[in-house]
């Protein structure tokens, strides 16, 4: 009897709400979550509500709705992401994407930084900027949670990893790409600052939002080729 092989997922992650753990992520070869106050996930038993009764004792500032979310990224963390999957990081230093290979099991370590102890090795394969990628695919890793699946454009990022082409690009032209970005940290920073996950209703007004911004700015580009 054959045993049907896992295909390798791909994770999508962020570096703090500012990008505070980027040197961390790029410099160490590594991605990591904050949430210091969890103390070690591997000592929690391996279910989802283990981990979200620990977030709600130890965070008690947040609202009871936004417990499941947070608490399951770090579920998914440290029991659903394998050694061979594939991350996406879209960095907020350089504004490049990049893409890594996860090489190592969930560890937690206080040492290189306290901030953003639960930790795991990363072999980075490739950096592309953003205005490779499609825009669906820019606002599937612009997404409000810190840590996610990448399932939609799931295609397109293996396909950049083998330097092919499946989807026409955002405009070369710098100011749609800060547009693109723009939207990443508007749904990213609203969370943050609500403490509640993002439903179908908070994405449409985000989309609006967004294509407001992107009207300004073709606007932009109409007045600078004329």
């Amino acid at each position: 009897m054959m045993v049907a092989t896992r295909d390798p997922a791909i994770w999508g992650i962020h570096s703090g709400r500012t990008g505070e753990a980027d040197s961390l992520f790029l410099k160490h070869n590594m991605i990591a979550l904050g949430w210091d106050k969890m103390g070690d996930l591997a000592a929690l038993p391996s279910d989802r509500e283990a981990f979200k009764g620990r977030f709600a004792k130890v965070y008690t500032d947040h609202k009871p709705g936004a417990v499941p979310n947070l608490a399951g990224q770090m579920f998914r963390f440290v029991h659903e992401m394998h050694p061979g999957d594939l991350v996406v990081y879209p960095s907020k230093s350089d504004r490049q994407v990049h893409i890594g290979k996860v090489e190592g099991s969930y560890t937690y370590k206080t040492e290189s930084d306290a901030d953003f102890p639960h930790q795991r090795s990363v072999r980075w394969v490739k950096a592309l900027p953003r205005t490779r990628f499609s825009q669906g695919a820019l606002y599937e890793i612009g997404s409000a949670m810190t840590f996610f699946q990448v399932k939609t454009y799931a295609e397109e990022f293996r396909a950049a990893i083998e330097g092919k082409v499946t989807a026409p690009p955002v405009s070369s032209d710098e100011t749609v790409a800060l547009v693109a970005e723009d939207i990443e940290q508007t749904t990213h920073d609203a969370q943050w600052v609500t403490g509640r996950v993002f439903h179908q209703k908070d994405r449409m007004v985000a989309l609006i939002l967004w294509l407001i911004r992107m009207n300004l700015a073709l606007s932009r580009l109409l007045l600078r080729y004329k």
